[in-house]
């Protein structure tokens, strides 16, 4: 459902660019961290509802939603040890609506590809309750 942004998603391992308007802060120079645009054919309240459903889907040792500026943030917990913070924010465009995401990992310098695997997994669930909400 979702319509990435940038040269194409064919491979399993290949995620979205980040949109020039992405609200949500940059990445450091680390591999630790992947922030990443998509856009979807659907209102935004509807894209934010299946973020949200995404998120908690993962497994959030913390998730705070803010519904009134579409925008949420969850904590993982990684190993037992680490906490990576992964924030979705939600944007109107002219043919539906745009997800940002960014994953991060607090602490180190790379994450062994982590929090690039939470995205794919995200965007993957956030089709899925797009879907389930279209029956």
């Amino acid at each position: 459902m979702a319509v990435l942004l940038g040269s194409g998603c064919s491979s399993s391992d290949s995620l979205p660019p980040a949109h020039a308007d992405n609200p949500l802060r940059e990445c450091p120079d680390s591999p630790n961290c992947e922030r990443v645009s998509a856009r979807y054919p659907v209102p935004p309240e509807r894209l934010y509802a299946g973020a949200t459903t995404a998120l908690d889907a993962l497994g959030p040792i913390r998730l705070q939603a803010q519904s009134d500026s579409i925008q949420a943030s969850a904590v993982y917990r990684v190993a037992l040890v680490f906490k990576d913070d992964v924030d979705v924010a939600v944007d109107s465009i002219s043919d539906g609506s745009r997800l940002h995401v960014r994953s991060a990992s607090r602490l180190g310098h790379s994450d062994l590809g982590v929090n690039r695997r939470r995205v794919q997994h995200l965007l993957s669930r956030v089709d899925d309750a797009l879907d389930a909400t279209s029956n």
